[in-house]
């Protein structure tokens, strides 16, 4: 028999003390629980022991948390019981309300063919709830979408899309930056030892102990890029994932300052002259393969920003906006990849950026 992992232990030890006291209050509690390393199928299997607890006051708890996980699985588990009468829900039914409410968010083809089937069930609460989601589907089209959280605030969400559907609206080749943006704000990655990236999170800058402004640290503004370096969070010193988001404007100071790492003749007149700009630059700039899932190599490019004294920490200290914690996203991810089903993995919205000003770092035309 397989040994449970220490996280999946430290995660059921935190369920069962949290169960204990059998208090409603308690339960809200269930999603604030670090559920870093578990799998989805055992984050599953545990909203499934909570839902399956006859705990009547419980329930509006546990379907507003559903409502935040948004996932089909667990609607599918929760519709089941409500059906059999194993939930006897209150008069204003919360579990089916909320968990359709929560498929109509999603937005995706399954989650609307699921809806579709909810709308033919017996059941003429979750038929009522979910035709009334259906009729109104294409006036909700602007708020719909998937999205991943490091916080439960809105403003920390970033939009995520189906891989395929990525891959499919990019060039294939060429120089081209590939990032998460806003009108303002643009999304780079950094993948970090638990106990650097839980300083950064809690201060929303990089510092404490464990990290160090002595030594150069590469940003990677495209996702799948990070996840071949990173090995999706499973190479070791690299099990955190962090959505760092910044201003276009420092993002474009820091490519400004920008030198190759290595010789490049259509850039620069001489070697000499870009030794000398190498020497006297604080950013490395660096164009790679690009990378599938599987961390197969693109024929298109992907850049990477290394930094160093004083821009570097400028960047820890001043330019951050925003840290977010993805790693469970991309766990979840690396199931789909593990599976070999990328009709089902899905990625950040990311697309072509474009600088305001002309930077000379080798840019595709």
């Amino acid at each position: 028999m397989k040994t449970p992992s220490a996280d999946l232990q430290r995660f059921h030890a935190a369920f069962e003390q949290m169960i204990a006291p059998r208090d409603p209050q308690a339960v809200s509690e269930y999603y604030e629980i670090d559920r870093t390393g578990l799998t989805e199928l055992e984050i599953l299997s545990f909203d499934q022991q909570l839902f399956s607890m006859n705990w009547h006051q419980l329930h509006e708890e546990l379907a507003s948390g559903f409502q935040k996980a948004a996932h089909p699985a667990t609607a599918e588990f929760i519709f089941e019981q409500v059906a059999s009468g194993d939930i006897p829900e209150f008069d204003y039914k919360p579990c089916s309300r909320k968990c359709v409410w929560a498929l109509a968010d999603i937005g995706t083809a399954e989650a609307k063919a699921y809806l579709e089937e909810l709308s033919q069930s017996k059941n003429e609460h979750v038929s009522g709830f979910a035709q009334r989601r259906l009729s109104r589907w294409a006036l909700e089209i602007p708020r719909k979408g998937r999205t991943i959280s490091g916080k439960k605030l809105a403003r920390d969400s970033i939009k995520v899309q189906p891989y395929l559907k990525y891959q499919a609206g990019l060039p294939v080749a060429g120089r081209q930056i590939i990032a998460y943006q806003t009108a303002e704000d643009i999304v780079v990655y950094q993948a970090y030892k638990p106990a650097i990236a839980d300083y950064a999170v809690a201060h929303q800058q990089f510092g404490g102990p464990a990290f160090s402004y002595n030594r150069m640290s590469w940003i990677k503004p495209n996702f799948l890029w990070m996840m071949y370096r990173c090995g999706w969070a499973e190479k070791a010193d690299q099990e955190r994932v962090l959505a760092i988001h910044l201003r276009k404007s420092d993002w474009e100071e820091i490519l400004s300052k920008a030198v190759f790492s290595s010789f490049q003749p259509d850039i620069y007149e001489t070697e000499a002259a870009w030794k000398a700009r190498l020497a006297s630059s604080e950013v490395r700039l660096q164009w790679d393969p690009d990378h599938d899932p599987y961390g197969g190599k693109l024929e298109r490019k992907a850049i990477q920003i290394g930094m160093k004294g004083d821009i570097l920490r400028r960047f820890g200290t001043q330019m951050i906006r925003k840290i977010v914690d993805i790693t469970p996203f991309v766990k979840k991810q690396k199931l789909y990849v593990d599976k070999r089903d990328l009709a089902r993995l899905e990625i950040p919205h990311e697309t072509v950026f474009k600088p305001s000003r002309e930077l000379n770092i080798g840019l595709t035309e």
